[in-house]
């Protein structure tokens, strides 16, 4: 009882708490609605007669959004991190016990949740007769076969406030292990190159893999090995980025280019975060590239799978849209809550002097380098994905690298987007 009192004062006198409250619930709906959406269109499949090649494809699809859907799910619940840990890091200076501030942060993290997952189940039912209007083999979706039922719904939900939950109390951590050190910013350890490692092995794993396995068992075993390339991409990133950062600040020969690279060595993490979501969209896109090659060269006699190739190239456009979709909303909200979390740090160079055209200069390189690194990673990544199945697919039909070339400009569009639309709020923190 005594934390919930906390929390509710702190969200009512927290002016910046609920702009982030706002973004978490757009970023909670959006992935609920992702996730209802990808279920309801495997479920469909699934409830269809002589389509297990469909059933095979939509499994794969599910499992490619797996870790873009869980990415932004994570990234909701721990918006303006530093922002948040130094308020809790205070409480429990003040004699907050750890206990006491961790049901604090599981509050903040369900209420949140409950709101955003209420909002995207009933963006999901909006948006039912829009993805019903698509066309697979031969026919629209109905309706009834895209509903989920009350079952998958109800776990869904509850999959994603758990999922809150569980990033929220990983996020505070710091705060409950050392809350001194949190409130005097003391400097993260730096990243393990085992980050590495793991991604190196992963991918090797995967070439291994691919070629191996056949029969019934080559979707499962390939959809699992597709998470975990996913999830080392995000794993390996953040240790890229403060790689880079290094590189940049030796090099660095104005102040906006220094600040930028100081930004990411001290935060490589938060830094990932901002362009993570458009770098999975590109590897969705980098991976569904062969797509359009697969479709031109399908051949079969068989009525049940007469639309496949055409249903192909739908099904991977509708993938890389979800993905994309994704992608947006997450540099979105992580864009705005990079400013908030750096908000002291804005207002401080401002009062030393600091032009606000030299912060904004800053902030753009300290966008572009992440997200040149990101697409190279992406694509790299992307292009192993594809080896075993031959790389000369993305070029053989011109769909392909319009696809690819496509999600690339997209990623950029996107993130710039992002930039601009939280630029007001740079200059709402850095007055003076």
């Amino acid at each position: 009882m005594i934390a919930f009192k906390l929390w509710w004062r702190l969200a009512r006198r927290q002016e910046s708490h609920r702009l982030i409250t706002a973004l978490a619930v757009i970023a909670f709906a959006v992935t609920t609605a992702a996730v209802l959406i990808v279920l309801g269109g495997l479920g469909a499949f699934l409830g269809r007669p002589d389509s297990e090649v469909y059933v095979m494809c939509a499994q794969v699809a599910t499992a490619i959004l797996i870790i873009p859907v869980i990415t932004l799910g994570g990234a909701a619940a721990r918006l303006s991190v530093s922002r948040r840990n130094e308020r809790f890091a205070a409480l429990r200076l003040a004699g907050a016990t750890s206990g006491q501030v961790g049901a604090i942060a599981v509050i903040d993290a369900t209420m949140q949740a409950v709101i955003g997952v209420l909002a995207g189940g009933l963006l999901y039912l909006i948006a039912l007769p829009g993805v019903a209007l698509l066309r697979f083999q031969g026919r629209p979706f109905e309706l009834t076969e895209l509903w989920v039922g009350p079952g998958i719904l109800a776990l869904s939900l509850l999959g994603v406030v758990l999922l809150a939950i569980g990033s929220a109390a990983a996020s505070l951590a710091a705060v409950v292990i050392s809350p001194l050190g949190v409130a005097r910013r003391v400097s993260p350890k730096k990243l393990s190159v085992i980050r590495v490692l793991i991604f190196v092995v992963a991918f090797i794993a995967w070439l291994i893999v691919s070629q191996l396995v056949s029969g019934e068992a080559i979707i499962p075993v390939l959809s699992t090995f597709l998470v975990i390339c996913f999830a080392v991409v995000n794993l390996v990133g953040p240790f890229v980025l403060g790689l880079i950062g290094r590189i940049a600040a030796g090099g660095a020969k104005n102040v906006p280019a220094l600040l930028a690279a100081r930004r990411l060595i001290d935060d490589p993490k938060s830094a990932w975060r901002s362009v993570a979501g458009v770098t999975l969209a590109t590897f969705v896109a980098g991976m569904l590239s062969i797509a359009p090659a697969m479709a031109e060269g399908f051949q079969s006699d068989e009525p049940t799978l007469a639309y496949l190739p055409q249903d192909l190239l739908t099904g991977a456009l509708v993938t890389v849209v979800i993905a994309a979709i994704l992608a947006a909303v997450s540099s979105g909200v992580n864009q705005a809550a990079k400013v908030l979390d750096h908000r002291d740090q804005y207002r401080t160079l401002r009062l030393a002097g600091t032009p606000i055209e030299v912060l904004t200069s800053a902030r753009l390189r300290e966008t572009w380098l992440p997200l040149a690194a990101s697409l190279a990673i992406a694509v790299t990544c992307s292009l192993v994905i594809v080896a075993p199945f031959g790389l000369m697919m993305i070029g053989a039909s011109l769909a392909g690298p319009l696809l690819f070339g496509g999600a690339i400009v997209l990623s950029v569009t996107l993130v710039m987007l992002a930039v601009l639309a939280s630029q007001p709020l740079v200059h709402r923190a850095a007055a003076l």
